[in-house]
């Protein structure tokens, strides 16, 4: 965590190192990003940082966990899963509001990308298991709305399926990623829709649509 003398510095330098930050952690993995060169691009000296965070994993972490609740923050004003809809358009609300997220952020993005890829390190296990209860007890907290509601099955595994819900929000921002970082707001969609439609009514030919 940031110490007392970041927190107090005034927005605009404090900005200048989350910027010079977030822009070195999304070019190179977290082993090869340098500190040398966040406080070039930020104008500070390189003992300055070390009064503002422990050393480079406690910045990163900082960023990180900067951008999860920004990106908290954004979903929670875009999706509301409370409102009284089906399941599937809270979950439809929820996945289009991570991929407007993506969209707006791609500096932030990067960063994951980069995490992503260092995918077998201690570190990143660790940002993975600190941080993937949020992922669960949102779609576990939707999962229980649609039983409620008689939606769901009653008898699901909730642990298991929330669990599976939060490896495909990762699978469909890997495939953004990779695919459609570049497409218009409809043709996201209409992938976005695609995905549900498989989610909602499986590959069967013959499978009865609900």
């Amino acid at each position: 965590m940031p110490k007392d003398t970041f927190l107090n510095l005034p927005d605009g330098k404090k900005n200048k190192i989350i910027t010079a930050a977030v822009d070195e952690f999304g070019r190179k993995p977290y082993e090869k990003a340098s500190i040398n060169q966040i406080v070039k691009k930020s104008g500070i000296s390189k003992g300055s940082i070390y009064q503002y965070f422990d050393n480079k994993e406690d910045l990163y972490r900082y960023i990180i966990n900067l951008m999860i609740s920004e990106k908290t923050n954004f979903i929670s004003s875009k999706a509301d899963i409370t409102k009284d809809s089906d399941f599937f358009s809270k979950i439809r609300e929820l996945y289009k509001s991570g991929l407007e997220f993506a969209s707006a952020n791609p500096a932030y993005i990067n960063i994951v990308n980069m995490l992503l890829k260092d995918s077998h390190s201690p570190l990143f296990n660790e940002i993975v298991q600190e941080n993937i209860h949020m992922s669960y007890e949102t779609f576990e907290f939707i999962l229980r709305q649609g039983i409620e509601n008689g939606e769901i099955r009653d008898d699901i595994n909730l642990k298991i399926i929330s669990h599976i819900f939060s490896e495909m929000n990762m699978w469909i921002l890997d495939y953004y990623r990779k695919n459609i970082s570049n497409e218009s707001d409809d043709e996201i969609l209409t992938i976005l829709d695609d995905f549900l439609d498989f989610l909602r009514n499986g590959i069967i030919k013959n499978a009865e649509k609900i």
